[in-house]
């Protein structure tokens, strides 16, 4: 599958991923950030899919890291919210990864680039991935218990 297909296809993956993961949350403040990053990955898509279709796009700015930063700082001083959670910090370690392969094929593609347009575009939709792994990451340390460290197949390591 050539790189251009397989990005439309992961981000309309990731679409539908977040959304699962906001669903099973439990914590009002973190399923609003993983519809926040469903929203980006849509947003993705549909450039992608214009791009595919022969039109210059031009991405428009995200909001989420604004938005997910403010909900992150008050979900730390409300550790009680926490308690609700019952996600499964897994699925943060495979959407990490998900992100991880995403700046790859992505800066791949942008070096590939025929035009500085369209580089700029795979390079915004890479940054843009790359913020979604912080904030997940960040999410994943918040959720986890002190001393714990979850691997991607939900196993509680030990440190």
């Amino acid at each position: 599958m050539e790189s251009r297909e397989v990005v439309l296809r992961k981000a309309g993956d990731g679409n539908g991923y977040y959304e699962r993961c906001g669903a099973e949350a439990g914590v009002p403040g973190l399923s609003r950030i993983f519809a926040m990053l469903s929203e980006d990955e849509l947003r993705h898509a549909e450039a992608l899919r214009a791009h595919q279709n022969g039109a210059q796009v031009e991405l428009a700015h995200s909001t989420t890291l604004d938005g997910a930063r403010f909900i992150l700082r008050n979900l730390s001083l409300q550790g009680g919210a926490l308690a609700q959670f019952n996600g499964n910090l897994a699925s943060y370690l495979r959407a990490m990864d998900f992100e991880a392969a995403s700046v790859r094929l992505y800066g791949k593609l942008a070096q590939e680039a025929e035009h500085h347009w369209e580089k700029e575009l795979f390079l915004k939709i890479a940054a843009e991935d790359e913020m979604h792994f912080t904030l997940l990451e960040h999410m994943r340390e918040l959720l986890e218990p002190p001393g714990t460290a979850v691997d991607a197949d939900g196993v509680n390591d030990a440190n």
